[in-house]
């Protein structure tokens, strides 16, 4: 999750270009990078919720910057995932981004639920690595927003 102290909360411009506010920031990837895999490692959000029959509504604004003083870029900004009881229903792949980038993403998803006890996640990974003063992207979540609207 990028060493001590992180995910923290810190004002950053997760949503558009000149909006900050308040936004959870991550690091996330291998502790200790293996050259012959591209193991996705990370971590993020788990939200248990008791739900009638229905349709849950997934929405979240995601960003990834970096900035570094040797690479012109990183191959791996972060996968953001919507999972909802162990079942990804909502992806966005960053890809590479360049130093002094920022990309931003509002993913949202809706996904029908049989009532019962839901865990739901939104999951950030890398498949490199991301140890405390590494050159490595930081990841940002905002406006997380989960809605329950029940069967009729």
């Amino acid at each position: 999750m990028g060493g001590a102290g992180l995910p923290t909360v810190v004002i950053f411009d997760t949503v558009q270009e000149g909006q900050e506010s308040k936004s959870l920031k991550f690091k996330v990837g291998q502790v200790q990078y293996d050259l012959g895999k591209t193991i996705e490692q990370g971590g993020g959000l788990v939200i248990q919720m008791a739900t009638d029959g229905g349709l849950l509504y997934l929405s979240a604004h995601v960003a990834v910057s970096y900035h570094s003083l040797k690479d012109k870029r990183n191959l791996a900004g972060g996968l953001f995932e919507w999972v909802v009881d162990n079942q990804v229903i909502a992806s966005h792949d960053v890809g590479p981004i360049e130093n002094g980038g920022t990309l931003r993403q509002h993913l949202k998803a809706h996904h029908q639920v049989n009532a019962g006890l839901h865990t739901i996640r939104l999951r950030i990974t890398r498949p490199f690595a991301s140890k405390p003063g590494q050159d490595a992207p930081f990841q940002f979540i905002d406006n997380l927003l989960i809605s329950h609207l029940p069967n009729l």
